[in-house]
């Protein structure tokens, strides 16, 4: 008797476990519709900036107007493999947001998109659409250098409010230069800055864990806009924090 009455608490206990909401976590927004497509992939200047994107997360994703979002593609490098790869084609501006959806302008990044494992040179549907926060790596490093400086605190605390926006399981931080001087040289630094960003993040705020935190150094391989200016090179020297999961 005792034996049946501890299997019927043990089902009891464990039905009670299968009732307990999931964790909520961060999943990415995706493009779920073109809104006005042209007939190719192969889009004129004029067609990319008249097309809308119907996006599936809105303001209660804490996606707004006028937010610019990061767009990646999932490429299967390996068959067979579980996890696609995620391959940075664009940016999506936000025009409109409600409480569960949002439009954007899709913005391609010339580099990215020229890349031969990306066949249409626009964004898609189930593209996916990664929030983010870019911070000037000025504000952050002095030139040429990777240690961050003593008032860098204020605009990490900018950071952390984002990260409690989302919740995320997983941040990406990702250092980015300009074009200037060495591409190796500028590959390291970019590297080292993220690592940085990184482990200043998780020594001061309990909620980020180093396990959460992929850091990343692109160097200028992924520059926004042209180098061609000292206005735009700055832009270019930047950290961005994207939400991954």
């Amino acid at each position: 008797m005792l034996k049946i009455y501890r299997t019927a608490l043990f089902l009891v206990v464990l039905q009670a476990a299968w009732a307990l909401p999931a964790a909520a976590q961060f999943s990415p927004p995706r493009i779920r519709h073109v809104i006005n497509p042209v007939s190719t992939g192969l889009a004129l200047d004029h067609e990319q900036s008249e097309r809308r994107y119907y996006i599936d997360r809105g303001q209660a994703a804490s996606i707004n107007k006028g937010d610019v979002l990061n767009v990646y593609r999932e490429k299967r490098i390996i068959r067979g493999s579980r996890t696609p790869m995620r391959v940075f084609i664009g940016t999506m501006n936000i025009t409109d947001s409600q409480q569960s959806s949002s439009v954007g302008v899709f913005v391609p990044n010339d580099v990215a998109i020229a890349h031969p494992m990306i066949r249409y040179k626009t964004a898609m549907k189930s593209d996916i659409v990664v929030p983010r926060l870019v911070i000037d790596n000025g504000v952050l490093f002095d030139p040429g250098d990777g240690s961050l400086k003593p008032g860098a605190a204020e605009e990490f605390a900018k950071v952390a409010d984002f990260v409690r926006l989302f919740s995320p399981a997983k941040l990406v931080i990702e250092g980015h230069t300009d074009a200037d001087g060495d591409a190796d040289a500028n590959l390291t630094l970019s590297l080292l800055r993220a690592t940085n960003v990184k482990n200043w993040l998780v020594a001061q705020y309990d909620f980020i864990t180093a396990q959460m935190i992929d850091a990343k150094g692109f160097g200028e391989e992924q520059p926004i806009v042209s180098n061609d200016t000292p206005e735009n090179r700055q832009l270019n020297r930047r950290i961005e924090v994207l939400i991954w999961e």
